[in-house]
């Protein structure tokens, strides 16, 4: 596993648990509204952590921990993945997946397998090929977009606790998309609004929704 971040205890990224979160590094989107680019761009790419240093923490604090998040980056562009989750699971932790849905095989095998406890897996616009291309960076091609939309339909169907959630970014999204998007996902959505103060393409001018506008979807 190639681990570029590593939070040793969070209150708020997997509700109700105290858990350590996990920051792989490398993603397979572009998305240029991106907070996190030093997980995303080669050139970016800064220290990272070996499997063992994670491992020896979470051994030596499991007492005081419930879980642990694992995101990215994209998670599941790395193949050994499932065995690094089973060496988490054998200290007695729950797992929490972020994802962005291109790896419905890699999800498939995961949930199969009881090796998460719950999924977050992010929206990036409304499901329309044209717009997540743009979305995305203009990376996907259809094939990866049906990808995305099997991985929605195992998550859906999995059983387990999941979430999906998008970033919503003015420029890039509308207010009627929002409301789109809400309607199609009803529970287990949530909305988070686009802060400006990092990202992966400076040379786009993006904005979050103002308070007012917030309103119009928070009824």
């Amino acid at each position: 596993m190639k681990i570029a971040g590593f939070k040793k205890q969070s209150l708020i990224d997997y509700p109700g648990h105290i858990s350590s979160v996990i920051f792989t590094q490398g993603c397979n989107f572009r998305c240029g509204f991106c907070h996190n680019p030093d997980l995303v761009l080669h050139e970016k790419f800064g220290h990272t952590y070996s499997e063992e240093e994670i491992l020896i923490y979470l051994k030596k604090y499991e007492k005081m921990l419930d879980a642990v998040c694992i995101t990215g980056g994209e998670p599941t562009i790395h193949k050994d993945l499932p065995l690094f989750i089973q060496r988490i699971i054998n200290l007695g932790l729950k797992i929490k997946l972020d994802s962005n849905g291109t790896n419905p095989e890699m999800l498939k095998l995961l949930i199969s397998n009881n090796l998460i406890d719950f999924i977050a897996m992010d929206i990036k616009h409304i499901l329309d090929l044209d717009k997540y291309k743009k979305a995305t960076g203009n990376v996907i091609n259809r094939k990866i977009y049906e990808k995305i939309l099997t991985s929605i339909d195992l998550i859906k169907s999995s059983g387990i606790e999941h979430e999906f959630r998008t970033t919503v970014v003015k420029g890039l999204h509308t207010v009627e998309d929002i409301l789109m998007l809400k309607n199609s996902f009803k529970k287990n959505y949530k909305i988070q609004n686009f802060n400006p103060e990092v990202v992966l393409d400076p040379e786009v001018k993006y904005e979050p929704f103002t308070k007012s506008e917030q309103k119009i979807w928070s009824r």
